[in-house]
């Protein structure tokens, strides 16, 4: 009987689904749906997906929407135990690559995990978008009757649902990316026992903690820097500009006068998810997508309402913090909407209070003190029965103040940041005829940032900047032809876009605007039919996209990418990518400031006596930075080894005309032979005029007045097209759920060489200090137990390094800690206690101190660590208290 329905439906799981849900609305009690606080005892052994979820169906009485390709050749778990409805749909999902998303009280959408596509279903068709006209006259029977379907007529006000799936890798609705993508799941986010956006995603072994984030200290490596409290995403260690930030899909403003994403501005109330996308992918999302995309995915469909507080502190000093969230949400026919809001106050670590820092100025911040309040919303309404309307919003106010001391007793300084941000983006969805659906979406995205430093010497400074970026675009989706493997889909669109920053950095003007209109277009097909039972060719799948930009600055930029999918069997898929990025020139880097100075040339390094001028200042000619990369893998989820799955990632950047100030070392500019090309020797009178004279700033630091016929060179330091960095590495992850116990690990080999001009040589930049380690790896273990407590171990690793900054050079010894969660169901204690839930989280549980490293202390006074590999904070224990209505 079942193999008879299987046939029938063409292994679609929506079919049976919406028999199960029809018999269920025509017997007495009507449609009742599975109570999702109750566990229930499931026996579903490891099947076929599309048969599993038929077992789901039929006894979780929900009806099941799902395109018929999706689970073709997929295979599920065994499921044995007691969990709820929605604890079972997501094992059963768990190594699938798909997900699902409640449509109302009796229906869901199984979707992909990874594509950006609405999951769509007709007015007059009770099934998923996208499936065979066969297979709809087979539910067509079922829907004739609307009595019998459990759903109301459309003359009762049924329109057609649009839920928005928003995911990453793809335009394409049905299509499996090829890119290797990570999912920080609601759950992973609860059991992290992180409390902040940025220290999030920095626990994953793909980043690297160094750049601009708030406990890093002044090092040599002038891209490290923690002074504005700011939080960004550093993949693979390539600078916080070429990971390319998104919400839903959306860009923010940057911040400052550079064009770095910070992340501290979306609170992780407002997180339904996090995907990671670990390819460069500028051909399907643009400029800034080289190292990969983090796209944060605002929660939305919530009918309910949820208080949450938390408080913890360093057991060392220091760092107290509490965080209070709100949200609440309601849902009905054809629409929901969530509102939130979020608190944060941390106070800061000094270098004092910490036994590695205590001969460093004790004054100076480890961590910053923070103050921050944020909103979120988002809703959607359908406004048709083919139109809906959907909307997300976000607003953040942040107040970080730190303080700065060159060594106890001497220069100081106390810095006060208050930055403001928001994002407001709306988007309307039609469905078009022959079975497209077309999207237009707007976003308004805006950031201002005023910093007060003042020192101990009686210095005022203020510095004020104003970032803003809006778009408009338009995208259409679906099938172009049915070949004989299965449907050809493309997806095309364009839009524009418009950046501004306007800047005054202590009477420095800095100001500048740009505009960018892009067409991309993707499309996707099997090349073969999905089969489970043609051994060594069970699917074969092919994207392909490119994205066309054309930057009212340096002109067109396109780039291609492409994608291929084989899976010889049902349980083994071999995945591929190749494609090109790039990284728009930033504004400092456009803008800057002409600074000429005059210097005593023995100072730059002449071995004669005299003069020299060297000329800093920004380059509007500047051309993009580019890159090319592809990677290799494969993802096994062995039948015989139930709950188990593996991916392998190789991947390999080639990063070349990257943005640098070409002089290195300014002691050796006129002595080392490599910035030769960067030196104009004995220069004339008037071309030594026409520099001065198109300065914005002089300064003569020489010592000695300014005589044209004494200056020997030129050294020219502006921003220039230069630098080629070679990045490679694997990446390994494993999950393994045989019952209550859950292991995972997830790891990254990484190797990053570096030519800083053409004329210096390829140097290695990973595995030493201040720069990315060459391993990280992450794993652990999660129990669950009678559905009421869990308990997380999480080990953290990062390889030693060499510390090249001292004399003589030495190793840094690596760095683990182990981090613990509890979470308690409270109602399992007493009636009276339902709805709340209590957890207590330890990272750095066994209290490990950074590695010494003596370079530290070069770079700044006192301070003996790595801070871009290693956090100063020590042992933090936190509690958290939760209610849900």
């Amino acid at each position: 009987m079942k193999k008879n329905m299987r046939n029938a439906i063409a292994a679609s799981v929506s079919a049976m689904a919406l028999i199960c849900a029809a018999e269920a609305a025509s017997s007495d009690v009507g449609f009742e749906r599975a109570d999702d606080s109750v566990a229930l005892e499931w026996n579903i052994p490891a099947q076929p997906l599309t048969d599993a979820l038929i077992a789901w169906s039929e006894q979780s009485n929900f009806v099941v929407l799902i395109e018929d390709d999706l689970t073709a050749g997929i295979r599920s778990r065994e499921l044995i135990g007691a969990f709820t409805s929605f604890e079972a749909l997501e094992r059963l999902l768990a190594a699938s690559g798909l997900t699902y998303k409640i449509r109302d009280e009796q229906t869901l959408i199984v979707s992909p995990r990874l594509q950006t596509a609405s999951m769509t279903v007709p007015a007059d068709v009770n099934n998923a978008a996208g499936m065979r006209d066969s297979q709809r006259a087979e539910i067509g029977r079922e829907r004739d009757d609307p009595e019998r379907s459990g759903r109301r007529p459309d003359s009762e006000g049924s329109s057609v649902d649009r839920d928005q799936i928003v995911v990453t890798g793809t335009r394409i609705r049905g299509a499996s990316p090829a890119a290797p993508i990570q999912t920080i799941t609601r759950q992973e986010i609860e059991r992290s026992g992180q409390s902040q956006t940025g220290e999030l995603l920095r626990t994953l072994p793909q980043t690297f903690r160094g750049g601009i984030n708030p406990t890093v200290q002044p090092t040599t490596v002038n891209t490290n820097s923690g002074l504005g409290g700011d939080s960004t995403v550093n993949l693979r260690g390539m600078g916080p500009d070429a990971t390319l930030i998104l919400v839903n899909g959306r860009r923010l403003a940057p911040i400052g006068g550079g064009e770095t994403t910070d992340v501290s501005a979306i609170p992780l109330a407002a997180l339904d998810r996090v995907d990671v996308l670990l390819d460069g992918s500028s051909a399907l999302y643009g400029a800034d997508a080289v190292a990969g995309v983090v796209n944060f995915i605002v929660a939305d469909d919530y009918d309910g309402a949820e208080l949450r507080a938390r408080a913890g502190g360093a057991t060392q000093g220091g760092g107290f913090e509490q965080t209070y969230s709100a949200a609440a949400g309601e849902r009905w026919e054809g629409g929901s909407f969530l509102v939130g809001a979020d608190y944060l106050k941390q106070n800061p670590i000094f270098a004092g209070e910490r036994d590695f820092s205590d001969t460093a100025g004790p004054l100076n911040s480890l961590l910053p003190a923070n103050r921050q309040w944020s909103g979120f919303m988002s809703g959607n309404q359908e406004l048709s029965s083919f139109a809906e309307l959907d909307i997300i919003g976000l607003y953040t106010n942040r107040r970080a103040s730190r303080t700065t001391e060159y060594g106890a007793g001497g220069f100081a300084d106390s810095k006060t940041v208050d930055t403001e941000s928001f994002l407001i983006a709306p988007r309307a969805t039609v469905e078009l005829p022959a079975g497209w659906t077309a999207q237009i979406e707007g976003s308004a995205a805006h950031s201002t940032r005023d910093i007060e430093t003042t020192d101990n010497f009686g210095g005022d400074f203020d510095a004020d900047s104003t970032n803003a970026a809006w778009t408009i675009g338009a995208t259409a989706e679906g099938k172009v032809v049915r070949l004989p493997s299965g449907d050809l889909r493309a997806a095309v669109g364009g839009g524009y876009r418009e950046e501004a920053l306007d800047a005054d950095l202590g009477g420095t003007l800095r100001n500048g605007t740009r505009n960018i209109a892009y067409f991309f277009g993707e499309a996707s097909a099997p090349l073969v039919s999905p089969s489970d039972d043609r051994l060594g060719l069970a699917r074969l799948e092919l994207n392909v996209a490119v994205r066309v930009e054309d930057h009212s600055g340096f002109g067109v930029a396109t780039t291609p990418k492409a994608g291929v999918r084989y899976a010889p069997i049902s349980d083994l898929v071999f995945r591929g990518t190749w494609g090109k990025s790039f990284r728009a020139p930033r504004f400092d880097h456009l803008l800057a400031d002409n600074v000429v100075t005059l210097w005593n040339a023995p100072n730059l390094g002449s071995a004669d006596p005299g003069l020299a001028i060297l000329n800093f200042s920004g380059n509007p000619d500047l051309e993009p930075e580019r890159a090319t990369s592809w990677t290799a893998g494969v993802d096994w989820t062995p039948q015989f080894v139930p709950g188990f799955d593996l991916s392998v990632t190789y991947f390999n950047i080639d990063f070349r005309d990257r943005i640098v100030s070409p002089i290195v070392n300014l002691g050796s500019a006129l002595s080392d032979p490599a910035h030769e090309p960067f030196v104009d020797r004995n220069p004339s009178a008037p071309e030594q005029s026409a520099i001065i004279d198109g300065a914005d700033q002089f300064f003569n630091i020489s010592g000695l007045p300014y005589d044209p016929d004494a200056v020997l060179a030129i050294v020219n330091s502006g921003f220039v097209n230069a630098s080629s960095q070679h990045v490679r590495g694997t990446d390994v992850s494993f999950r393994f759920a045989p019952g209550a116990v859950a292991f995972f690990g997830d790891f990254s080999w990484l190797k990053i060489d570096t030519q800083t001009i053409p004329t210096l040589p390829v140097s290695r930049q990973s595995g030493f200090i201040f720069q990315p380690a060459e391993f990280r790896g992450r794993g652990g273990a999660s129990w669950e137990i009678d559905d009421s407590f869990t308990a997380t171990a999480i080990v953290n690793h990062v390889a030693g390094s060499k510390d090249n900054v001292a004399m003589p050079a030495a190793e840094v010894s690596s760095w683990t800690t182990l981090d613990l969660t509890l979470q308690y169901r409270l109602d399992s204690l007493s009636n009276a206690l339902e709805g709340f839930e209590a957890s207590l989280s330890v990272t750095n549980a066994f209290d490990n101190d950074p590695p010494f490293a003596a370079g530290g202390g070069v770079a700044f006074p006192g301070m003996f660590f790595d801070s871009a590999n290693a956090s100063p904070v020590g042992r933090f224990i936190a509690a958290t208290l939760r209610y849900s209505l």
